[in-house]
């Protein structure tokens, strides 16, 4: 009954194109938020995983920093973590870093030399000019940041200057670049220099079996279950680290994007709910007639509750839909355009990406039907408790 009241309603009533358009925005910017807010997420996660690696290999309660201490890698660990990830091909990168200035012509500038055995898979396709290393040697990839602060480019050779002790002089090392790269991580773009890690350990005369980081990349994350695996096989001096271990505040700041969605949510569902209570006495007034016929007809107060709601839920239904069309026609156009830019400098992205999470996607929307529909029960119930004869005297 309740959805045949709907559909003989006018289908340009204000109070129904009012709470469908409340609903509609509601649900856009819901949709919106969690898909860009997960976007920006997985990116800035993605970045940071490729120069952290998704999970670091380290001394003991040691930052990832040059005065991190070495620990040497044997052959008989390197047996044994092959045959922990031999069912999920994972590669894994020795590492050493190393600050010092570098300086060209009359430029100098504070810099990190990151010695790898390899070049990380995720910076490979971040070239923006040169070609890629060839090590052993001392050819480098450098950041077009510094790149710009010493006013050099490719095939060019720069000197750095590394301090061993106060009694000592600085150590003089020369480096040609021999690739640009930007990964848009600011902080990690104004400093890190990517050498072969021989010439660290060379600065630092340790043995090439000595590293202060080892570094595991793979495409899928680790799970609790294997990262558990792989700590159990280190020696007691050495443990596993995540980069949400390594940089608490940026991942507590990336954390904020999801509250700030939820709250946002909250408050449109707060409307919609004001919106859809005042729609339902609209609706009910208008067929107040009817209901006191219908009452004097012996119909309960139960089924008559049932149908008002039932009236309503084509208003959140249409809102549902227009809202889920307009957000995914949004998204879908983001995604292919990148149209929305962003400061690279605070969000370390240039665009507004996009992650598809259906599964948030479905919940927000079950959520949404969910609380607007619960908001109606109280005035549903009220109004069902009309008096016909008060109504029928009325007209």
């Amino acid at each position: 009954m309740g959805w045949q009241w709907g559909k003989r309603s006018p289908k340009l009533h204000r109070a129904n194109g009012l709470a469908t358009a409340v609903i509609a925005a509601g649900v856009f910017t819901v949709l919106v938020g969690i898909a860009t807010g997960d976007g920006l997420q997985e990116a800035i996660d993605q970045k940071v995983d490729e120069f952290h690696g998704g999970l670091q290999i380290r001394g003991y309660q040691q930052q990832p920093s040059p005065d991190a201490l070495p620990f040497t890698w044997t052959k008989d660990l390197s047996v044994r973590f092959a045959d922990l990830l031999e069912e999920s091909p994972t590669t894994l990168i020795s590492t050493c870093y190393k600050g010092g200035m570098a300086s060209h012509t009359s430029q100098m500038v504070g810099a990190q030399l990151m010695g790898v055995s390899d070049l990380p898979p995720g910076i490979r396709k971040h070239k923006t000019k040169g070609e890629l290393p060839t090590w052993p040697g001392t050819g480098i990839w450098l950041s077009t940041t510094l790149a710009r602060e010493l006013n050099i480019d490719v095939d060019s050779t720069f000197e750095m200057y590394f301090s061993r002790d106060a009694q000592s002089l600085p150590t003089l090392r020369y480096f040609t670049v021999q690739g640009l790269y930007e990964t848009g991580l600011v902080e990690w773009d104004a400093q890190t220099i990517f050498c072969h890690e021989r010439q660290v350990q060379k600065l630092n005369r340790w043995e090439p079996d000595q590293h202060q980081a080892l570094l595991l990349y793979r495409s899928a994350p680790f799970t609790d279950k294997e990262r558990e695996g792989l700590l159990l096989s280190l020696p007691m001096e050495m443990s596993l680290y995540s980069a949400r271990e390594d940089y608490p505040q940026l991942y507590q700041w990336l954390d904020l994007f999801d509250t700030n969605t939820w709250i946002l949510g909250v408050i449109l569902t707060l409307v919609a709910a004001f919106n859809a209570a005042v729609v339902i006495f609209i609706r009910i007034i208008e067929r107040r007639k009817s209901v006191a016929i219908l009452r004097t007809m012996g119909l309960s107060s139960s089924r008559l509750m049932i149908s008002i709601l039932t009236l309503f839920s084509r208003s959140i239904l249409w809102g549902l839909l227009y809202g889920n069309i307009l957000a995914f026609s949004f998204l879908y156009l983001e995604y292919q355009i990148k149209f929305l830019p962003l400061d690279p400098q605070t969000y370390y992205v240039d665009a507004v990406p996009v992650a598809w999470n259906w599964g948030g996607f479905l919940w927000a929307n079950g959520l949404i039907f969910t609380a607007v529909l619960l908001s109606s029960l109280l005035p549903a119930k009220i109004l069902s408790k009309i008096l016909p004869s008060q109504v029928l005297r009325m007209q």
